[in-house]
């Protein structure tokens, strides 16, 4: 049990002061019954010390609770200076793709495979604050940079394909709204990860160029890593643009890295993962439960049992 405030533990020299008083207190001498039968005296002194007792016991519990005895309920991170790391995931339609190999004669597609390996990557960097962007033809903020990462996977598996009408791929607006979201980050170091099978292919009006987006970036501080996923196409439409993904990593200062299955795929996050570093200083504040209540409650009923006693079995004469 730990103690809030156990300064008051001090009142506790008062526990014995009902058991003095009682000592002090006036009595009236009666004749002598000497000639009577004699009594059981230890049921005469339980009797009369029993009212001391339970005021002295009220008063210790009073003095516990005033004390705020608390018992730890859990911990939680707040604050870290670690890296930002915001992830531009791609989940048009091209990427339910189910040609990733994933073991002996399994397949899954490139979606689920980049969720499974991202899930690993961010549970291996708990001190730092780590983000999620989806884009399709359009970008979305589906988790802004957060210790809170329970929530991050959370959003991680909630991800689905794009749909028909938001299909597309749009690589400048999602490194956009990345580096919007990292720009409040407190970290010093920050980075950007874009994962993508496809081509640049907007469908919006005056979308911004991904190459110049990732100069702004590394202008800003922010290092961009891109991954393609998949195998590169034969056409002009099929597979991820290996040339426009590298010239991106290189503008914007960080690697481009390939993956055409899962294994590949956790070998270029932990290659990420070893680039990314930067001294951790954290705070964790711990949460407590107060259980202060059963002390209190404890010295209302001894004081109850009190009143009752003296208005019953252990009423005495003034």
């Amino acid at each position: 049990m730990l103690l809030a405030e156990p300064g008051w533990l001090v009142l506790l020299v008062l526990v014995p002061l009902p058991w003095l008083l009682q000592r002090r207190r006036r009595r009236i001498a009666w004749p002598s019954l000497d000639g009577f039968a004699p009594v059981r005296r230890g049921r005469t002194a339980f009797k009369a010390a029993a009212p001391a007792l339970l005021k002295g016991l009220a008063i210790g519990c009073l003095v516990v609770a005033a004390a705020r005895p608390r018992a730890v309920g859990g911990h939680s991170r707040v604050a870290g200076q670690g890296v930002a790391i915001i992830v531009a995931l791609d989940q048009s339609s091209s990427m339910s793709t189910a040609d990733f190999p994933a073991g002996s004669a399994a397949t899954r597609t490139r979606l689920d495979a980049a969720k499974l390996t991202l899930g690993r990557f961010i549970a291996g960097r708990a001190d730092d604050l780590v983000g999620l962007v989806v884009f399709a033809n359009l970008p979305d903020l589906a988790c802004p940079p957060t210790l809170d990462h329970a929530f991050l996977l959370d959003s991680v598996r909630a991800v689905r394909p794009a749909r028909p009408g938001d299909d597309g791929t749009n690589l400048g607006d999602a490194l956009v709204w990345s580096l919007n979201a990292l720009k409040d980050a407190p970290t010093i170091k920050k980075a950007l990860v874009l994962i993508t099978d496809g081509r640049n292919s907007p469908a919006v009006p005056h979308p911004a160029d991904p190459v110049e987006a990732a100069r702004i970036a590394r202008a800003l501080g922010v290092t961009v890593h891109t991954i393609a996923v998949g195998r590169a196409g034969t056409t002009e439409v099929e597979g991820p643009d290996l040339d426009l993904l590298e010239r991106i990593a290189r503008a914007g200062g960080g690697t481009p890295f390939a993956a055409e299955d899962a294994d590949a795929l956790s070998r270029v996050f932990a290659s990420i993962d070893s680039l990314e570093k930067s001294p951790v200083r954290g705070v964790v504040r711990t949460y407590y439960r107060e259980e202060y209540a059963p002390w209190a409650a404890a010295a209302l009923g001894l004081l109850v049992l009190d009143r009752v006693l003296a208005a019953g079995p252990l009423r005495r004469l003034p």
